[in-house]
């Protein structure tokens, strides 16, 4: 076998499924990180790409063509995995804020930004949770929520429903729970929509056909 196919063999027995699992557990931290930052101008990169290694092979913050910038971290996948979901939140976001201020101190980009942002995370108590959309019913009864929690092993999406003038807690329904990553739960958040005083539907993005629906009575 040629170096190039065992590599490839390795990397489809031995890593992908990690990988993937890696990636999609990250998102619930890098996600939430963004969040704190907001808006963050930079002239230099479109992106930063965060790359975990065993051993660093160069301490070299390098831009790509395409515009998007690679710093490496150390990361012990091994030790990583043995970790409950609350210590690996702590991690992910230290290992997240080493690569981050190593880009920063080559383009010079404003530290105490980076720092309130990476202090905000661990006060919000590394708890990625909001409301997505609201909807008033056409009674102007009720108001419909889509409530979000995105966790490092899940993100759940659920329906709370409440009387509009007292907040008086009506219905409170998981509607799925998909992937922690954008790429398998931002399909599902399409629209939400009243069919009538009492029924209230999510639609997914791009299939209309696909949606939940909750109702009241």
């Amino acid at each position: 076998m040629e170096e190039k196919d065992a590599i490839r063999f390795d990397y489809e027995k031995n890593w992908k499924e990690k990988r993937i699992k890696f990636r999609d557990e990250i998102r619930c931290i890098a996600d939430l990180y963004l969040h704190h930052l907001g808006k963050f101008q930079t002239n230099e990169t479109k992106k930063v790409m965060i790359n975990c290694v065993e051993r660093i092979s160069s301490e070299e913050v390098k831009s790509t063509s395409d515009g998007f910038t690679d710093v490496e971290v150390e990361f012990d996948y091994s030790a990583y995995e043995k970790l409950d979901n609350e210590v690996k939140k702590k991690l992910i976001l230290e290992k997240l804020y080493e690569g981050v201020l190593k880009v920063a101190e080559v383009f010079e980009w404003d530290m105490p930004i980076l720092n309130r942002t990476y202090q905000s995370v661990i006060e919000s108590n590394y708890k990625n949770a909001y409301i997505w959309k609201q909807k008033t019913s056409p009674s102007k009864k009720y108001t419909a929520e889509i409530f979000c929690q995105h966790e490092i092993d899940k993100y759940v999406v659920t329906m709370i429903i409440k009387k509009k003038h007292t907040n008086e807690l009506v219905k409170n329904e998981i509607l799925f729970i998909e992937r922690p990553h954008e790429l398998a739960f931002v399909q599902h958040l399409g629209n939400l929509k009243w069919i009538s005083n009492t029924e209230v539907i999510l639609l997914n993005k791009y299939n209309k056909k696909k949606k939940w629906q909750v109702c009241i009575e």
